[in-house]
């Protein structure tokens, strides 16, 4: 035993003796700028977990000694520069050279910086916080967040973003700087983006048609992808979100990169799949709600500081389960279900997706382009090509029951030119133009007619730094448009074309009232015309289960917004009101229509296109109060009013009043971050609709709680996020006013959803 004992002491000596002998190497090299070679002096170089660091010399060079053998990570970090992380299988003394891009970081984080205050100046802009914690909910649920923005859903897979009670056609979403083209068939259909996409969303809250064009009433809604790469090598992310209510979840992934050989070119490829099946309220489940979905989109730019282009290409498919209670066979049936505490078509869980369903497809192709003249200013170019493909399945069979009852397609091509140029005095000129054209086809049962659309307009925008405190933007835009429509008479086709023409203008102050007091105020007018679906649309509408009837005779819409902001903000307290009033001539809303509709399909509720003017006025309060340094307490209010000015009735459909508290914990030990945030919210009755304006009374207040905690790590490999989130904690029985399918079924109950991410 001793012996061996010895024997075990001497190797264990000898393996001690060896390493230390092997920690006799070397790693030495140069930092060079990225952007123009120039050697970059008194750069950090460590070897992460040995302690062993050095700083380059006049020259840029660098000596690193006393390094152990094998798998060495390197990090190089230097003023100005990102901190790259190089990973390194050292045996022998070793060359390495670090590549930082210097002069490029700098040109982006001024570019960044000041575009993002000139569009802060007439509008309010707010971002989604922690977009991880956002992983698998849709476009419209991942916005519900922000103080004034509400979700308009039909059941539990489809739903859209509402501003100040303004969605669809009055809201425009801009989705990789190309506006989104999905919503000319009416009020139900969601936007086709795959929120996993996004590295970045925000919301523009108010008339913002002076850049964006018509369309843009409400506001506008940002979604971004994450910018590519600038270090050598390449990097990537994946993410899996698990959910119980639906039993499913989903995965996305993505995979960018720079090479050295090509300095300028950068590439990125991404994908998602989805998948869920029925979800269940708490005291059945809601038959036909499964979704199947699968995405993905490639881009490459090639780019320097002075000119460059993208090519980016994503596609969007998804099959979407129609919730099948509310489907209904006869109007005796549908009075029932009116009347009834639970769905007349109940089932189990499930993941098949059985008639009546839709099949989704988006696909958008962007090219663009910038030219940097220096003090002369910039150029740019977007060109977008969307194509969008719907399969209405519906409950009816047939003999072709493999092909759908209703089938749209439409193909949008749009050109967007800009040109940016600071001027005298502190201005700064933005001016630019826009074509689009646009057509749209049907086979099978009649809904729209087809339709071809052009559009142009230009621009102008003045911003003018009067002061430190003082900043004025001053803009106006003139659009105009023309809609032709294809409508079958007997054996004959009559063409109808409408042509609008009309202003925008706008007129935003901000004023830096103190050390932490900042003051916004906008004033504008913006317009939209009416789309084909609100002139024409005569029959089903599959996925809201209604039956909608058009007006012909329908005029364009015109806004008159006055929005004021006031915001505080320290170290402690974060602060912000917000007042808005939007005066519309010509509101276009839908109006029931009484009794429902009896077809061969079924009986659904039926609804008519009217117009009046209205005024829809409110405010929007956040408050959010740092009482420990790791307590944050959170509240946010939003009050809405929608008067019909014609009869001084309520406009129908509008939010409710609601309000939310949220506590959150934060600690870090050990480089982990980690939080905790329950919060609560109340959602009001809507009591405030006009008489004989539903078939259904608006549903009871509701209180909802829920839970999110997590925990994340940075290292020199990427960030880790994991987190567990509960929704409707107590599993509440409730119906939400804008679910379209109210009529026949409860919200959703508990749902517990697990999140994990990694990027690398």
């Amino acid at each position: 035993m001793q012996r061996l004992f010895a024997c075990v002491l001497f190797l264990a000596m000898s393996l001690t003796q060896h390493a230390q002998n092997q920690c006799d190497l070397s790693i030495s090299g140069r930092i060079i700028d990225e952007h123009d070679g120039s050697a970059l002096s008194f750069a950090n170089i460590q070897v992460i977990g040995q302690g062993i660091a050095t700083m380059s010399d006049t020259s840029g060079a660098y000596s690193l000694s006393k390094v152990c053998p094998g798998r060495l990570i390197l990090a190089c970090s230097h003023v100005g520069c990102e901190t790259i992380y190089d990973t390194l299988h050292v045996t022998k003394n070793t060359e390495h050279n670090f590549y930082p891009e210097h002069h490029m970081e700098l040109l982006n984080m001024v570019s960044i910086n000041e575009e993002r205050k000139r569009e802060s100046v007439a509008l309010i802009e707010t971002q989604v916080p922690e977009l991880e914690r956002k992983s698998g909910q849709t476009l419209g649920q991942a916005l519900e967040g922000i103080t004034g923005v509400n979700n308009l859903s039909t059941g539990a897979t489809i739903s859209k973003p509402i501003v100040h009670g303004l969605h669809s056609n009055r809201l425009l979403v801009m989705n990789n700087g190309v506006r989104q083209e999905g919503q000319q068939w009416g009020n139900e259909h969601a936007p086709e983006i795959d929120q996993a996409i996004a590295d970045e969303l925000a919301v523009i809250k108010g008339a913002s048609s002076v850049k964006y064009g018509p369309d843009a009433i409400g506001g506008v809604v940002i979604v971004n992808p994450k910018p590519m790469p600038d270090s050598f090598g390449v990097g990537g992310g994946v993410t899996l979100v698990g959910q119980s209510n639906g039993l499913g979840g989903n995965a996305s992934a993505y995979l960018d990169g720079k090479f050295k050989s090509l300095k300028a070119f950068r590439w990125r490829a991404q994908g998602s799949l989805k998948k869920l099946g029925n979800v269940n309220a708490p005291d059945y489940y809601l038959k036909n709600t499964g979704v199947e979905e699968w995405n993905f989109s490639l881009t490459t730019t090639l780019a320097d500081s002075v000119k460059g282009i993208t090519a980016y290409y994503s596609q969007f498919n998804t099959n979407l389960g129609m919730f099948s209670a509310s489907h209904i066979g006869n109007l005796t049936d549908l009075q029932r279900a009116f009347e009834a505490d639970s769905p007349l078509d109940s089932s189990g869980f499930e993941y098949k997706i059985d008639r009546p369903y839709q099949r989704v497809e988006h696909e958008l192709t962007k090219v663009d382009g910038f030219l940097n003249a220096g003090k002369e200013g910039k150029l740019s170019f977007v060109y977008g090509r969307q194509y969008n493909l719907r399969q209405e399945f519906d409950r009816h069979r047939s003999l072709e029951s493999i092909k759908p009852g209703l089938q749209f397609e439409i193909a949008t091509h749009s050109l967007d030119l800009g040109w940016e140029e600071k001027g005298w005095e502190n201005h700064w000129f933005q001016i630019g133009a826009s074509m689009l054209t646009q057509k749209n086809t049907y086979e099978g049962r009649y809904f729209i007619p087809n339709f071809r659309k052009w559009a142009a307009g230009i621009y102008v925008i003045d911003q003018w730094r009067l002061s430190n405190k003082w900043i004025v933007e001053a803009g106006v835009r003139f659009d105009c448009l023309l809609q032709r429509v294809y409508q079958r008479e007997g054996d004959k086709v009559r063409t109808i074309d409408y042509e609008y023409q009309q202003p925008s203008i706008s007129v935003g102050l901000e004023k830096r009232i103190a050390k932490y007091w900042n003051w916004r105020t906008n004033l504008a007018s913006a317009w939209r015309p009416p789309n084909v679906s609100e002139l024409y649309s005569n029959g089903l509408h599959h996925g809201a289960a209604t039956f909608e009837i058009g007006d012909t005779n329908l005029a364009q819409e015109v806004s008159y917004n006055a929005s004021m902001a006031l915001a505080y903000s320290n170290k402690k307290i974060q602060f912000e009101t917000e007042f808005f009033a939007n005066m519309m001539e010509g509101f276009i809303y839908l109006a029931p229509e009484f009794p429902a509709t009896l077809t061969i399909r079924g009986a659904f509720p039926t609804y008519a296109y009217r117009q009046t003017d209205a005024i829809l006025y409110g405010l929007d309060n956040r408050i959010r109060y740092k009482t420990l340094k790791w307590l944050a307490v959170e509240s946010s209010t939003s009050i809405l009013r929608a008067r019909n000015l014609k009869d001084g009735s309520w406009i129908a459909l509008m939010p409710a009043d609601q309000t939310s508290l949220s506590l959150e914990f934060n600690h870090e030990i050990d480089g982990f971050k980690l939080f905790a945030k329950p919060s609560i919210q109340w959602v009001n009755k809507q009591w405030r609709v006009p008489s004989n304006s539903d078939y259904v009374q608006p549903p009871e207040a509701y209180i909802l709680t829920n839970i999110i905690s997590g925990i994340t790590r940075a290292a020199a490999h990427g960030e880790t996020h994991f987190n567990l989130e509960i929704n409707n904690l107590f599993s509440t029985q409730y119906r939400s006013y804008l679910n379209r399918y109210r009529y026949f079924a409860d919200e959703m109950g508990r749902n517990f959803v697990v999140r994990f991410s990694q990027t690398f």
